[in-house]
């Protein structure tokens, strides 16, 4: 069994694998531990810093454009690009964006995200609902997870 998202490299595709030989229950990851296109366009992308570093937040915000969160919020940030959650940022409440990065700490929802990557130092606990998810290896998932498309009926 093979998964492939042509989303973050198309030239190389990222692919994880199933090996029943090693243990019926393993998945071995053929891809690097951050994807290579999202560690150079998402995390070096322009982003607009929403919660400075050493900064306590609470309430909503909105934003039109990408945006990155450093310090510490209390509530729901929402943006129509790109939300990066650095390594020393800790999240309690709800992310909306298409694109999410989480590089540090999330405690509560991810909803109507088209893809969410969960880097190395990520730490996310509640509820993760993308049509695409990356966990790279080091990242502690304790999270009811939707991932796919919602099916139509």
């Amino acid at each position: 069994m093979r998964i492939t998202d042509r989303f973050f490299n198309p030239g190389r595709r990222a692919q994880m694998s199933f090996d029943s030989a090693v243990h019926p229950d393993t998945l071995r990851t053929v891809a690097p531990a951050l994807p290579h296109v999202v560690g150079e366009m998402w995390v070096e992308e322009r982003t607009r810093i929403a919660v400075a570093k050493n900064s306590n937040i609470s309430g909503k915000l909105s934003y039109q454009g990408p945006v990155r969160i450093d310090g510490r919020l209390h509530g729901e940030v929402t943006s129509t690009e790109v939300i990066v959650i650095s390594e020393s940022a800790s999240v309690e409440g709800r992310v909306r964006a298409p694109r999410i990065l989480l590089l540090g700490s999330l405690e509560g929802e991810v909803s109507g995200a088209e893809t969410v990557v969960l880097g190395p130092s990520a730490r996310a606990k509640g509820r993760i609902q993308a049509e695409r998810l990356t966990v790279c290896e080091g990242a502690r998932v304790e999270a009811d997870l939707a991932v796919g498309r919602p099916s139509r009926r």
